[in-house]
C-alpha cells in the first residue's frame, strides 16, 4: 500500500510532475497573495498550492472541456460519498 499525505514534502514533487507533464510553472503575487499558475498551451491552471493545480491538470486530462459535473452526477456522488449538498 502507498499512502501519500499533502504536507511541505509534497510542493517540489508536485512542481516537478507538473513540469514532467509539460506546464510551465509560475508563482502569481499580488495583493490578494500567492497563487500557482500553470500552463500548458492554451490550458492555465491556478491554484493556492502546486499539488491543487497538479489536481486540476489531472481533471482536465481525465475530463477534457466539459470537466465540469452534471446535476446527475452532482447528485450521484453526493449520494454515494454521503455527502451534505
Amino acid at each position: 500500500m502507498t499512502r501519500i499525505v499533502q504536507a511541505g514534502n509534497t510542493v517540489v514533487p508536485g512542481l516537478l510532475a507538473l513540469e514532467q507533464l509539460g506546464f510551465v510553472v509560475t508563482v502569481i503575487r499580488d495583493s490578494s497573495g500567492e497563487r500557482i499558475s500553470a500552463r500548458n498551451g492554451d490550458v492555465v491552471c491556478e491554484a493556492d498550492d502546486p499539488i491543487a493545480v497538479l489536481g486540476l491538470a489531472r481533471l482536465l486530462e481525465i475530463r477534457g472541456d466539459d470537466w465540469r459535473a452534471t446535476d446527475a452526477e452532482i447528485d450521484a456522488a453526493f449520494a454515494r460519498h454521503a455527502l451534505d449538498k
